[in-house]
């Protein structure tokens, strides 16, 4: 089958109407086939069908027969390959809206509420071996820290392991009891590690010798696909060791977030600025000019938050004018009597 039919098939899939309709363009770091269909994802009333591509040529057949068939094209913003998608498709595409999205974040954000939902919201004081200091491990890591988890982060590049480790100590908050450790001796880490997580872009690199490490009844997350031996996955199973391949569907409300009409609402609505007689209101973050009346939304405000100081923040009641006291009065009659 060639990539027009595994297109148009995927197309022929959406059961929803056309401005729900979604694709997503992505590529990947590691070695793969041209091109790939993903599975669909479903979210928040979208559909979305996916594709993998690692070329100029399959990246521009895909993204023309996209066009005007989904409403949104979101297009992999991260280089992973020296293919840069969101060239490609500003011009290629013409209908459809384009919106860039990283898909690394859907994938870590998938990882975190994975961990969460397993461990009930306790992930503190759990020991976690996370072997892979790329971009997902040493994330997620930052996030299992924060946790209150304990971390020992390990890759096949010791010195950039322990370079990542030492930036991503100084990120953790102050009061935080635990800091992310280089794995120096293997052997003080036996049947002591609660979870294993590998995140590295090769493949077959946790070999069943890792298993020494993992409590029984502990967790092991293949987080970069097929990053655990078959001998590994075997040998957990023999030890009643939890096997898991994250799966980032779970995730895919973090990816059309963006797309979400209390998302379009803000940036629509919520912020923003305008003057009422002769009164500047301002909203949703913008830093007023001194004088100004702060209000909770730009289109209907509902309610006074104050009066901007004009630094980026607020006066107290005692440092009002006279003026500012009459502003202050007629916008919130103005706001009461809606």
């Amino acid at each position: 089958m060639d990539i027009k039919e595994k297109v148009v098939k995927e197309i022929e899939s959406f059961n929803c109407e056309f401005n729900y309709r979604i694709a997503t363009l992505g590529t990947t770091a590691r070695e793969a086939q041209a091109f790939a269909v993903l599975p669909r994802r479903k979210a928040l009333g979208y559909e979305a069908i996916n594709f993998l591509v690692i070329n100029l040529e399959s990246a521009e057949e895909c993204l023309r027969l996209l066009d005007e068939k989904v409403r949104f094209i979101l297009v992999d913003i991260e280089s992973k390959k020296d293919i840069d998608l969101m060239e490609i498709a500003k011009r290629v595409v013409k209908k459809s809206v384009i919106i860039s999205y990283k898909p690394n974040d859907t994938t870590l954000e998938a990882a975190d509420m994975f961990l969460r939902h397993y461990f009930d919201e306790e992930l503190k004081d759990k020991n976690f071996l996370v072997y892979g200091a790329g971009n997902l491990g040493s994330k997620l890591s930052l996030r299992i820290a924060e946790r209150g988890g304990q971390v020992f982060l390990d890759s096949r590049n010791k010195q950039k392991t322990m370079e990542i480790v030492n930036a991503l100590n100084y990120l953790i908050p102050k009061y935080s009891k635990n800091r992310i450790k280089v794995i120096e001796d293997y052997s003080q880490l036996l049947n002591k590690m609660d979870v294993i997580i590998a995140f590295t872009s090769a493949t077959n690199v946790i070999s069943s010798t890792f298993l020494q490490y993992i409590k029984k009844n502990g967790l092991a997350l293949d987080g970069g696909i097929n990053n655990f031996t078959t001998d590994f996955i075997k040998g957990a199973i023999e030890q009643e060791i939890n096997c898991y391949r994250l799966d980032v569907r779970a995730a895919f409300p973090h990816s059309v977030l963006f797309l979400n009409d209390y998302i379009r609402n803000f940036y629509q609505n919520v912020q923003g600025e305008k003057i009422i007689n002769n009164v500047r209101l301002v909203a949703g973050g913008i830093i007023g000019n001194e004088g100004d009346i702060v209000v909770d939304s730009i289109k209907e405000p509902k309610q006074i938050v104050g009066i901007a100081n004009g630094i980026g923040g607020l006066k107290l009641e005692t440092e009002y004018t006279e003026k500012e006291k009459s502003n202050y009065e007629q916008i919130k009659n103005m706001i009461s009597h809606k």
